[in-house]
C-alpha cells in the first residue's frame, strides 16, 4: 500500500468523511508533516476542505492550547495527529458529547500510511471485538502471565469494557485509527505482581531492553531495565496518579506489525498492554494528566480461572 492509498483508506473507510463534515486536522511539531499532508489531500478527495491547526505539542495538565480546544469543540470530525494523546482532553469529551467524532492518531509516523494494519478486514473483525468485550464485562478476576516473567493478578468486576474498532464511524465516539483493541480499567488497589514490557512504550518507541515493573496495591513501586525504564520512571514520579496502573487491554488487529508508534502497536493481535496514569475517560477513578501505554507480547490470560488467551492466541474466538 502506497502512502496516499493508506491516507485514503483512513479518511474514507476508517473515518467515513462526507462532504458535509466539518473536519479539523490537528498536528504538532513532533510529527512528520507528511502524515498530516496526506490526510489533508485525502479529505480534499472526499469533498471536504479541512481546517488545519498545529502547535508545539506541549500539553498543560493533559490539555492542548485554548485555540486548539476551541476549534475541537466546533468541529464534528477531529483528527489528532499528535505526539501526546488528546483523547483525554476536555475538548475531546465535549466534541463527542455534541455528537462529533474524535480520531486519535498518537505518535503517528510516516510508516503508518503503509503499515499492513490498514489492510485489516475491520467489518468482519467486529464480531471478535464484541465477543472479547462480553468476556471482559462478565469477568471478575484476571491473571496475566508471559514466558518472559509477567505475572499479574487484579479485579475488573463492576467495570465496563471499551474498544477501538479500527474505525470511527458512529456519531459521538472517539477511537484510535487503525488501532483495534478491547480495554478496561482495573479496579484501583487490586493489582499486584510483575509486568515485563518488551515491545514498546508511549514516548519511547520500540523497546531495546525490557522494562520491569513491580506492582503492589495497583501502583508501580519499582521500575527497572535500562535507559528507557529510566525515562518512564522519571515521567511518572512526582506526577499525581502517575504510577497507578490504569488500563488492561489486548490487541486484535491481525495485520498490524510493530512500528514504535502506539496507535498501531497497542492494537497488534498477540500483544497486550497496560497503561500508567489517567483512566477516568473509560470508567476508572484515577485522575492524572498523562496516560502511558506499555505493550508486551504473547500474554496468557485467565478470566475467573478459565483460560482465555494462550501465548497471545485467543482460545475460543
Amino acid at each position: 500500500m502506497v502512502k496516499q492509498e493508506g491516507a485514503r483508506r483512513i479518511v474514507q473507510d476508517c473515518i467515513g468523511i462526507k462532504p458535509d463534515d466539518q473536519v479539523l486536522l490537528i498536528t504538532d511539531t513532533g510529527r512528520p508533516p507528511v502524515v498530516e499532508q496526506a490526510l489533508y489531500e485525502a479529505c480534499i478527495e472526499a469533498g471536504v476542505i479541512p481546517k488545519r491547526l498545529s502547535f508545539d505539542g506541549v500539553l498543560k495538565d493533559g490539555q492542548p492550547p485554548e485555540t486548539i480546544s476551541t476549534a475541537m469543540k466546533q468541529a464534528n470530525v477531529v483528527i489528532c495527529i499528535t505526539t501526546s494523546t488528546l483523547g483525554y482532553s476536555t475538548a475531546a469529551k465535549i466534541c463527542t458529547q455534541q455528537g462529533g467524532r474524535v480520531i486519535v492518531m498518537t505518535e503517528a509516523t510516516e510508516e503508518l500510511l503503509t503499515n499492513k494494519a490498514l489492510e485489516a478486514d475491520f467489518v468482519n473483525l467486529q464480531g471478535r471485538v464484541q465477543a472479547v468485550m462480553k468476556a471482559f464485562d462478565q469477568a471478575k478476576k484476571v491473571r496475566v502471565t508471559t514466558l518472559k516473567g509477567t505475572d499479574l493478578s487484579f479485579r475488573i468486576d463492576g467495570r465496563t469494557s471499551h474498544c477501538c474498532k479500527g474505525t470511527c464511524l458512529d456519531p459521538g465516539t472517539m477511537a484510535a485509527v487503525p488501532d483495534m483493541e478491547v480495554y478496561i480499567a482495573p479496579i484501583e488497589n487490586t493489582m499486584a505482581g510483575t509486568l515485563i514490557a518488551d515491545v514498546m512504550g508511549t514516548g519511547m518507541g520500540l523497546l531495546t531492553q525490557p522494562i520491569h515493573l513491580e506492582i503492589q496495591d495497583g501502583k508501580a513501586y519499582r521500575i527497572t531495565g535500562g535507559t528507557q525504564a529510566d525515562h518512564l520512571r522519571k515521567k511518572v514520579e512526582n506526577v499525581p496518579g502517575g504510577t497507578v496502573v490504569a488500563e488492561f487491554a489486548i490487541g486484535l488487529n491481525p495485520c498490524a506489525t510493530p512500528t514504535g508508534s502506539i496507535v498501531i502497536d497497542e492494537g497488534i493481535y498477540g500483544t497486550g498492554h497496560f497503561a500508567l496514569g489517567s483512566n477516568t475517560g473509560f470508567g476508572g477513578n484515577n485522575v492524572c494528566p498523562q496516560h502511558l501505554d506499555l505493550v508486551y507480547e504473547k500474554p496468557t490470560i485467565y478470566l475467573d480461572e478459565s483460560l482465555f488467551m494462550k501465548d497471545g492466541v485467543l482460545t475460543e474466538l
